[in-house]
């Protein structure tokens, strides 16, 4: 289905396409497994930061 799509692109090389497909998944995958292994204390910490002044 990718390579379909990345072969009828012209003008454009096929690597920096993938290279930034891949950047893209890793930070969305990272950020996803962040929130999952997160502290709950932490998050809660922050999520009242601004109304502790």
């Amino acid at each position: 289905m990718f390579k379909q799509h990345i072969s009828s692109m012209t003008g454009i090389e096929n690597g920096y396409l993938i290279f930034s497909l891949v950047v893209f998944m890793a930070f969305f995958t990272g950020v996803l497994i962040w929130t999952w292994k997160a502290n709950k204390t932490y998050i809660d910490d922050m999520k009242n930061k601004p109304f502790d002044q």
